[in-house]
């Protein structure tokens, strides 16, 4: 595996929670929601520098900023930790999905649940991302995938216009892995886990037999729920492989994952360690499951974010 600045090491699994590294009142100071066409976003600028950080989130029902209650946020995601040690360097652009409104879940929104596929994603993500392009210039762009984000990341790269793409200098791949969720579940239903694990691995095996390969008919309800998703969603993510497009990137890229990911298994990035050499890619793989939430762990992944973007962007 390729050593670098952040490099591939192993380490004991671990997973706890905290919720307390961000401002519940204001986590998203200076924001400016910005709209181009049917897409989307938020845009925290920076006087400091012409740089751009592009941040594509997890999935989920909630707006990408997380949770708000009318008085203050009990939820916000990456964005919130990234702004407050990059955001002096960089501007920041968070896609939403689709027109969802800042602090909101979506849930119940069956028309929500309808459009939310990979595909419509992209594109939302894609028309959001060069319209804003088109209007601002930078001299440099890093674009950041979350989970979902993450795998959805190499092809959201792919889709920006060539006038732009030259500025972007490097992709930072958090809990996405490689291959696509189809073959990350053929892993996990054979990994050993604690007691709960249990209901994860009849999840994934209900997944495997009603997909399995040959199958000519698949649900495709958005209406009904697995694990948070949509058959409809599954349908349209299962066989996104990121690993298929690195093939082709000749950028930077840094991967960042926990060892004991249970939905995305260790194995996955491991997977483009072993069968992608001579590139610019960089690994460190964490103690903990699918993200951290652990008050000094989300302080670790932060900086080590930054400090890789720093490192890599000069």
């Amino acid at each position: 595996m390729k050593k670098g600045f952040i490099t591939f090491f192993i380490l004991p699994v671990l997973f706890l929670v905290s919720c307390v590294t961000f401002n519940h009142k204001d986590p998203y100071p200076n924001m400016e929601i910005v709209t181009y066409g049917d897409s989307r976003g938020y845009a925290f600028p920076s006087e400091n520098s012409n740089k751009l950080i592009i941040n594509l989130e997890g999935s989920g029902w909630n707006s990408v900023l997380g949770l708000y209650n009318g008085k203050k946020w009990t939820e916000t995601h990456h964005g919130a930790q990234l702004l407050q040690v990059l955001n002096d360097t960089y501007t920041f652009l968070i896609p939403e999905k689709f027109k969802r409104q800042p602090g909101n879940n979506y849930e119940n929104d069956m028309d929500d649940r309808e459009r939310y596929t990979a595909e419509n994603l992209i594109a939302c993500y894609t028309e959001l991302i060069n319209g804003y392009l088109n209007e601002h210039d930078f001299s440099s762009i890093i674009l950041i995938g979350i989970s979902e984000g993450a795998i959805l990341l190499p092809s959201v790269y792919r889709n920006i216009d060539e006038k732009h793409k030259s500025n972007v200098k490097a992709l930072v791949s958090c809990s996405g892995g490689g291959l696509s969720l189809y073959e990350d579940y053929e892993i996990l239903v054979k990994r050993e886990g604690p007691k709960k694990w249990q209901e994860w691995v009849n999840m994934y095996r209900f997944y495997l037999e009603e997909y399995k390969p040959g199958k000519e008919e698949y649900p495709d309800s958005f209406d009904e729920i697995i694990n948070g998703v949509t058959f409809r969603w599954w349908n349209s993510v299962k066989d996104i492989r990121p690993f298929d497009h690195y093939k082709d990137i000749e950028i930077p890229v840094v991967f960042f994952h926990g060892y004991s990911d249970y939905n995305i298994p260790v194995e996955s990035v491991a997977y483009i360690a072993d069968n992608i050499k001579d590139k610019q890619f960089y690994y460190k793989i964490y103690k903990w499951a699918h993200q951290p939430e652990k008050y000094s762990d989300i302080i670790e992944f932060r900086n080590d974010i930054a400090a890789w973007i720093l490192h890599i962007d000069k």
